[in-house]
């Protein structure tokens, strides 16, 4: 008798470590999950006309963006700023002039490790007198862009989002360089 009870304590014992485990994965999960949102604005908060698009993590962990993409509005993907500008001010100008003339800060980096509560910009741009001609269109064509991104968390636990909508579960990230937006 007193080994059948031995066996039954054991085996709850067992059961109650296995649950506790999980519980403990559950909350460590919880205290690491990130959660990016698109950082997308044409103004700072002092009023100055800046064209800005990146990603903010208002969660409480890291997260990895593995894949990033821009759908223009004619279903084509930009792969580099001169293609949105291409998209906003048409093909027949001189991109490089006008690139110059936009003076654009970018971020090349073409995988980014945001922490919780940071940012990270993709591009961003002030408008001036001399490049409204071209900022103007520019910012009117970025409220159509549809950004997509795929991120983890540092427990390949992976999200797909697309423009303002919740984050959608995902197996993996995977990047399609075709598309992928490079800068």
């Amino acid at each position: 008798m007193t080994s059948i009870s031995a066996l039954v304590i054991s085996v709850c014992s067992i059961f109650i470590a296995v649950h506790n485990g999980h519980d403990a994965d559950k909350a460590l999960q919880a205290q690491t999950y990130p959660y990016l949102d698109q950082d997308r604005s044409d103004a700072t908060p002092t009023g100055e006309k800046r064209l800005s698009i990146g990603f903010v993590n208002n969660g409480v962990g890291p997260a990895h963006e593995e894949s990033f993409r821009v759908r223009l509005r004619d279903g084509r993907y930009a792969r580099s700023l001169d293609d949105l500008i291409a998209d906003a001010v048409g093909r027949g100008g001189d991109l490089k002039a006008i690139r110059k003339m936009l003076y654009p800060l970018t971020n090349t980096t073409p995988t980014r490790f945001i922490p919780a509560n940071s940012s990270q910009f993709i591009f961003q741009m002030t408008r001036t007198d001399a490049n409204a001609r071209w900022w103007d269109p520019l910012d009117d064509a970025s409220k159509t862009w549809r950004m997509e991104v795929c991120y983890c968390s540092v427990f390949h636990d992976c999200w797909t989002r697309v423009d303002t909508a919740p984050p959608e579960p995902a197996k993996a990230c995977k990047r399609d360089e075709a598309t992928e937006y490079d800068n």
